[in-house]
């Protein structure tokens, strides 16, 4: 006769359901309506912060930055590539569309001082800080 264990029949549950959606993910591609996601580091190093943006497969030109609202604006996009007639494609699922992230920025950031790079599909964005000087307020 076998015992109960309710904590062998989550572990099972948990199997099933994690199997389930390693099959759903492998039917799914990002798209124009839902872009895709790129994972951003933003790093605190005293004097400047650094944005970190992996943006694989786009071309330099495809990417812009910019601040609005005193937020830090990453957006690209990459445009579908035409089907070639003729080919029996196997497998597709290059996917196009647009990365947008929008970053807030703390106040004491010199925006007219901000610089970006790319190189193999990393942006780094160097956002300096400014040095404020301490200002006393005079209470009446």
């Amino acid at each position: 006769m076998r015992v109960f264990d309710p904590f062998e029949e989550l572990r099972r549950m948990q199997e099933r359901i994690s199997r389930l959606m390693d099959e759903f993910d492998r039917f799914t591609v990002p798209s124009v309506e839902r872009g895709f996601t790129a994972p951003v580091d933003v790093i605190d190093e005293g004097e400047r912060l650094r944005v970190v943006v992996d943006l694989p497969g786009f071309e330099k030109n495809d990417i812009s930055v910019y601040i609005e609202d005193s937020d830090l604006v990453v957006r690209a996009r990459r445009g579908e590539e035409k089907e070639e007639k003729g080919k029996n494609y196997l497998k597709r699922e290059r996917s196009f569309g647009e990365v947008y992230r929008r970053i807030p920025l703390p106040s004491d950031v010199d925006q007219d001082r901000i610089k970006a790079r790319y190189n193999n599909g990393v942006l780094e964005i160097e956002i300096p800080k400014e040095q404020r000087a301490r200002r006393e307020i005079r209470i009446d």
